[in-house]
Order: structure tokens, then sequence, then C-alpha cells
């Protein structure tokens, strides 16, 4: 029997996305479609434009991240997020996650000096003793998604095992992504961490921009470091970063 190959457009899509799907993005969805092959990451195809079900005029923070995580299983089509990865004390290798919650736990407990900031680990038994009031990752993802941040990668897959390797395949694609949403939100508050998502400005027409290094590597002496980055801060009167 033949297998039937499953297509990557979500079977339930957004209104608000269905001017963005013109006849020519669909022919360009389709040829990606070929390109990428049936061996890819993320492994549920569903969840490769999982941003097409989310309703755009709702979203209030964008995290532009480069692309999907290449170990088998990790990637959920949502930018950042650990998909293998059920509770905060379960290990992980992914510096830039425990970056960003080192971020979070520096803005909410009003931390102004760069030494005084937290290591994961200690993060880690402050959030099991109930000392830090943080979901789980999963449930954590999700809250933040309701509450109107959409976790956005500029390449949608990759091969197995190799970063980076469709790239080319989703540039013009998702340069399309993002000038749609500036046009048609404005007002979102855009995260761009990194040279390459701050390279990507330049297709988004409109918004308020919070700019800093990777999270992938964190130093005091970088001005531009991320764990110097303002956007949690300057945002908690529209998102409860905590997801609680």
């Amino acid at each position: 029997m033949k297998k039937v190959k499953k297509m990557i457009l979500p079977k339930t899509i957004h209104p608000s996305w269905q001017d963005f799907l013109t006849d020519e993005i669909r022919q360009e969805i389709n040829t990606i479609e070929c390109r990428i092959g049936e061996e890819c990451n993320p492994s549920n195809r569903q969840h490769i434009l999982r941003f097409l079900t989310i309703d755009l005029a709702k979203v209030k923070v964008i995290w532009l991240g480069q692309d999907v995580y290449p170990m088998k299983g990790v990637a959920t089509g949502r930018s950042f997020e650990v998909g293998t990865l059920e509770s905060w004390q379960q290990p992980f290798k992914q510096v830039s996650m425990k970056n960003i919650i080192r971020l979070i736990h520096k803005d909410y407990n009003n931390i102004q000096s760069y030494q005084d900031i937290k290591s994961y680990e200690e993060i880690k038994k402050e959030i099991a003793n109930g000392e830090f009031n943080l979901q789980n990752p999963q449930k954590w993802f999700d809250a933040l998604e309701e509450q109107g941040v959409l976790f956005l990668n500029t390449s949608f897959t990759c091969e197995p095992g190799k970063p980076n390797s469709h790239k080319d395949i989703w540039a013009h694609f998702s340069s399309c992504v993002l000038t749609y949403i500036s046009e048609n939100n404005p007002q979102i508050s855009w995260f761009l961490w990194g040279n390459e998502a701050i390279g990507n400005k330049k297709y988004v027409k409109q918004g308020v921009f919070y700019e800093s290094r990777h999270p992938m590597m964190c130093s005091v002496k970088f001005e531009n470091d991320f764990l110097k980055f303002d956007g949690f801060r300057q945002t908690m009167h529209m998102i409860n970063w905590l997801g609680v």
C-alpha cells in the first residue's frame, strides 16, 4: 500500500492568515514540501507551520528564532521550546532556554547587578521548593501563547542532525511571513536575539523592537548582552512571563 504523505499546512488555519495564503504562497509551500523531503524536524509535519493556527490579531509579542532544533524529537514548531522537556528539574542541553529563564528570574526579582544574576541550577532549586513560581515547560509555553506570544522561527525545518540545513529553502517564504505579520499587526513587540534575528528586521515594516545578543552565549563584557535585555521587563504589563 502506498504511504500517504502528510501535508505541512495545518488542518485548521486561523482566518487571519487567509489573505496571506495566496495561490502563489500555496504553490511555494508545495515546492518547499517537496524540497524538505519526508525526514525533517519537526517530525510532526502539522507542527511545521503551526503559527498559521494562531489568531494574528491577538499576537502581542514575537520571539523570533532562527532554526528549529536539529535533534530528533526536540523541535515543536515553537521557537526555543524544548519538546522533550517535561519539568525544569529534568536535565537538558539547550543553553538559550536556560538563559531565558535566568533573565525572567532576574526581572521578576528586580535584580539590578549582573553579578547577582543567579545560575540556572540555583533557579531550578527555587522552582522545586516553590520560591520561584514558574509553570512546567509545556504549560509555560502554552500559557504564554494564550496571552499573545508567538514563538516563530525563520527557518521552519531542518534535516535531522544538520542545523540550518534548510535555511535557503525557507528564506523567501519567511520574509513574506514577517512582512505580512507587521503589515497586519503593527503594534507587535519583536524580540530579536542575535545577528540573524536582527538581520530579518528589514522585512518587518512596523513594530516595537527589543534587541540583544543571542541567549546562547552571555557575558557581562558585552554591552548588548542577552542578560541585559529589557524586553521582558518592558512588556510585563501585557504578558505574565511566569505563565501563571
